[in-house]
């Protein structure tokens, strides 16, 4: 029955006269100006507030009653204004700082779409932020992108922030490849080089692994070996069998 009367009563709170004040009133005092939202955008994030707010309550609320509850409670609002510009086409160098910095939950899942826009904005300073976030709330790989910075490269080789496919010369060359590959012969059976050596590849996810590891990480990407490379195992294997 309670919750009868309060829909009953909300039916007489006047939402089309009430709610252009509190947007108005909500926006002057956060100071929302310059995020550059129209009315229409910000009556679209406040509104079902207000509703939400009027349908709970068994009086009906006044005006400032309803911007103060709004405002001490911005972190709620904040955050569904982050949701909405981060949908945006193109963002201002204010509009990404306020998503980084009110809802960074919400921008480290959304890095690869908010990274592209940092990039057009020269902004360094968040996209560094958003390498972070993206680590600690978003889908990061063990494999660090060469061109991004990001740990965002999949098996197929392919990074998820920048969209880039990843070449295996700027990889091994950003990883130093041939230190982790003489580490690897260094501390691994003699079984294992020769196996790395006759299949003429390796798994790498972070560090080197065998091809017969290859199960045990998914994640990981195929690197195949040079001649180079086979050769600088040969020659470890040769040394521990000398010494």
């Amino acid at each position: 029955m309670a919750r009868t009367r309060r829909k009953r009563k909300s039916k007489k709170f006047d939402y089309e006269t009430a709610v252009p004040e509190v947007v108005k009133g909500v926006v002057e005092r956060l100071g929302l100006d310059y995020l550059g939202l129209s009315y229409d955008e910000l009556r679209e994030i406040i509104e079902p507030i207000v509703v939400e707010i009027v349908e709970n309550r068994k009086t009906k609320p006044s005006i400032e009653s309803l911007i103060k509850r709004i405002v001490n409670n911005k972190q709620l609002l904040f955050k569904a204004i982050a949701a909405k510009l981060a949908g945006k086409e193109e963002l201002t160098l204010e509009q990404l700082e306020f998503i980084i910095t009110n809802a960074p939950e919400l921008a480290g899942r959304a890095a690869p779409l908010l990274y592209d826009k940092a990039k057009r904005l020269q902004a360094d300073y968040l996209i560094d932020s958003l390498r972070y976030l993206w680590q600690r709330y978003g889908n990061p790989t063990r494999i660090q992108c060469p061109y991004c910075g990001f740990y965002s490269v999949t098996p197929d080789m392919k990074c998820v922030v920048c969209g880039r496919e990843v070449d295996e010369r700027d990889l091994k060359q950003a990883i130093d490849f041939e230190r982790l590959l003489r580490e690897f012969a260094k501390r691994s059976d003699r079984a294992l080089v020769e196996e790395v050596v006759k299949a003429g590849y390796v798994i790498y996810d972070g560090e080197i692994y065998p091809p017969s590891a290859a199960p045990l990480h998914k994640t990981g990407v195929q690197l195949f070996l040079s001649r180079r490379e086979k050769e600088l195992l040969r020659s470890i294997l040769e040394e521990a069998r000398d010494s």
